[in-house]
């Protein structure tokens, strides 16, 4: 196999003009009081065991011994967002509202408040806040007895220093101070990262607030006093068996939610519910325990037909009116088994943990039965990722031969959730007809692996047979030493996009990984010759230098495809002519859609 010299796309970065030490901001000193605020639990973080997040439109932190909460309204038709932020009865100089690009300190905006001021500003490699030279923080109004302050910016400023907002995750960051700091890393500063929507489309609101049947039931199927072992990764499997009432009759699920334990919420990374098929004995043993254990049932391995998903920071999967997930019935083997993924970084001993998911049903069935679809890429370590890189691409592909098996007249999706690990920064799912970009499924080009939200959407969008979906994720490497192998552990990588849709079909899993021969013939022409070498084994023998990293690349771009286009068993389809290897990328092009804003006409500090 011969790999011709090409050029590659670069990424430029624009920084803007360097500020100088006389541009550090200065505060003054005030003094402000409030009572404190009544506030919501809904995300725990790792990184902040102190963060509240309280909806896609507020957010709320403690900072220090005061609690902060931060409201927004986004005006499409100006452009502008507004922010209103309340505080806590305490002592302090400021307060600090900013966003960031990837939830890190560093290269962040922020407005800064004092008593009737207001200032924009950003953030350096050292932390040290410096005032803007154009400034977009415009106050509205000051309210020092009810401790609110009202202020807006608009959602893009054209300034290279401000956060352009985007649709999709937003990181902000909040902090204050008791004196005249210039450090965000002195220790008189108390911050901290939160996460949420500042721009959202109503229609997903819309969406989350749809009023479920008057008749409904709950079950909570899960985890069971687990006793989470003292190791970073471990998956926990619990099988359990539907009750007699509905095993009787057949339901519509319409709200499936997390139900995380409390004080676990920073080590359950994310969650599957499947449905289990019948083994052939028509019985699978209860289970509770390690999904690696070798006494869990054999018959588990019939669990495969994914209900829901959820990850650290999504909120519940609605179902549209038309449709809900089929739960229960004559037909339907009545046993379901719960995945948690446990992240422990700490190793700790002592977690005991009781999380699943909380179900809301109804004897009321709807028009159409719903379902999940998964896309992206196979977790294999032919899709990994070299250390070091700033920015790095891959896309899984669910290609036309797989999407010929959907229904004649498509299926329609409502909701989609991204899903990568530690390194994911921009996921997204382009859908294509005939070659031509018509739209996206979803995009965040602001991910968090620690706030992974399903976004719904009021407007269902339709994948037609033959349609084309490509899910691309960018990684970001540039601190690790080492390859990060595409795998289920929290420091390998993912690339997945869980699609909801009506009405239910056969296709489950429709993604792809590069063509392992074609895979094995680059090896060979980086000079890896002993083929007795596992995949990852081979990318260890690599020199890689930015040369052999930009081929790698072009390879993934461009090489043929290994599909797995798989049914509610985890089986492929049979009768595919190659069967489902060597399979050609799909030929696509931008066509009209696209609407990018110019970078270098309108810079912001995420280009």
């Amino acid at each position: 196999m011969t790999h011709p010299e090409s050029d590659v796309l670069a990424y430029v970065s624009i920084h803007g003009k360097e500020r100088s030490d006389s541009d550090t901001l200065s505060v003054r000193s005030i003094h402000w009081e409030m009572s404190s605020l009544a506030l919501r639990l809904l995300v725990l973080t790792a990184a902040s065991a102190v963060l509240v997040v309280a909806g896609p439109y507020n957010i709320s932190a403690e900072l220090g011994d005061i609690e902060v909460s931060v409201n927004w309204n986004a005006d499409w038709s100006s452009q502008e967002v507004e922010f209103s932020v309340q505080w806590s009865k305490t002592d302090f100089h400021w307060i600090l509202v900013g966003f960031s690009d990837h939830g890190f300190w560093p290269n962040s905006d922020f407005c800064l408040i004092e008593r009737y001021n207001i200032i924009d500003g950003w953030i350096d490699q050292n932390l040290k806040m410096h005032r803007d030279i154009s400034q977009d923080c415009q106050l509205i109004s000051v309210d020092i007895e009810n401790r609110i302050v009202i202020f807006k910016r608009k959602f893009v400023t054209c300034d290279s220093k401000d956060y352009a907002i985007e649709l999709g995750t937003t990181q902000l960051i909040l902090a204050k101070g008791i004196k005249k700091e210039t450090h965000l890393n002195e220790p008189t500063v108390d911050k901290q990262i939160a996460y949420g929507q500042v721009l959202q489309n109503d229609e997903s609101v819309k969406m989350m607030e749809a009023e479920p049947p008057e008749k409904t039931d709950v079950v909570n199927i899960g985890a069971i006093d687990a006793h989470v072992p003292p190791v970073v990764t471990t998956y926990w499997c619990a099988i359990e068996k539907l009750d007699e009432a509905l095993r009787r009759a057949k339901h519509h699920v319409v709200k499936i939610e997390a139900n995380v334990s409390p004080g676990n919420e920073h080590i359950v990374h994310h969650m599957e519910i499947f449905h289990c098929a019948d083994p052939g004995n028509g019985y699978i043993p209860i289970f509770n325990g390690n999904c690696n254990d070798p006494n869990k049932p054999k018959e588990s391995k019939s669990c495969s037909k994914v209900l829901a998903a959820w990850a650290m920071g999504a909120g519940p999967i609605t179902y549209p009116l038309q449709a809900g997930m089929p739960f229960g019935g004559e037909n339907f083997f009545p046993y379901v088994m719960v995945e948690i993924h446990y992240n422990n970084e700490a190793k700790r001993s002592d977690y005991v943990d009781n999380s699943g998911f909380k179900i809301t049903y109804s004897d009321q069935l709807r028009q159409f039965d719903a379902g999940i679809m998964e896309v992206g890429l196979i977790y294999s370590d032919a899709n990994s990722i070299p250390a070091g890189q700033g920015a790095f691409p891959i896309s899984g592909h669910c290609v036309a031969d797989c999407t010929a098996k959907f229904p004649f007249d498509g299926i329609f999706v409502f909701a989609s959730q991204l899903h990568a690990h530690l390194t994911g920064r921009k996921l997204w799912t382009s859908h294509f007809r005939n070659g031509v970009k018509i739209g996206e499924i979803n995009r965040d080009n602001h991910f968090s692996p620690h706030w992974q939200h399903i976004q719904h959407f009021h407007k269902q969008k339709r994948i037609l047979p033959g349609d084309t979906l490509m899910t691309t994720c960018v990684f970001e490497t540039r601190n690790r030493s080492s390859f990060t192998w595409g795998g289920y552990g929290i420091e390998d990588e993912m690339c997945v996009n869980y699609i909801h849709y009506y009405p239910a079909m056969d296709v489950e899993v429709c993604k792809s990984a590069i063509d392992n021969s074609t895979l094995h013939n680059f090896f060979r022409f980086m000079g890896v010759q002993d083929y007795r070498l596992s995949i990852s084994e081979k990318y260890k023998q690599i020199d890689w230098t930015p040369q052999a990293v930009d081929k790698l690349a072009e390879l993934y771009s461009v090489s043929p495809l290994n599909m797995d286009c798989l049914d509610h068993t985890g089986a492929r389809f049979p009768g595919h002519p190659t069967n489902w290897t060597r399979i050609p990328q799909p030929k696509t092009f931008a066509g009209m859609f696209d609407k990018v804003r110019a970078n270098m006409e309108c810079p912001s500090l995420n280009d």
